[in-house]
């Protein structure tokens, strides 16, 4: 009863911050999926260094690399005026012990302020 329970609010909190799990209609979520199948180390020489979490593969677990974008775009602080728009892109690639993409999720918010179509064909496999 609680596991269902705790997955409904961490659902609604992210419907609530206007963040979307696994966008598959977005531009971002597209450049990042093409990367599935693909070797990890081919990943991180395109997108560079994971800016949020980087975990090498072992028996016991996949192997995840996470890149991060977050801001806003008025420069002011979190507690800004309700018209503030916020930004949140990440990107996590999860590899198996041959170094083999297996698995890409995503989430995002307004991730059209931050990546234009040249940089989302430069993060496309």
């Amino acid at each position: 009863m609680y596991k269902y329970l705790l997955i409904v609010l961490v659902l609604g909190g992210c419907a609530a911050t206007g963040y979307e799990a696994d966008d598959d209609e977005t531009a971002f979520h597209k450049a990042a999926v093409s990367w599935v199948g693909a070797p990890i180390e081919e990943m991180l020489t395109r997108w560079g260094k994971p800016t949020n979490l980087h975990v090498e593969a072992s028996e016991q677990r996949d192997g995840l690399a996470r890149w991060r974008t977050t801001n806003n775009n008025s420069g002011h602080s979190a507690g800004a005026s309700a018209g503030t728009r916020f930004y949140t892109c990440i990107a996590e690639a999860r590899y198996d012990m041959a170094g083999v993409i297996t698995k890409v999720d995503t989430v995002s918010s307004n991730c059209e302020k931050v990546f234009d179509e040249d940089h989302l064909a430069h993060l496309t496999r």
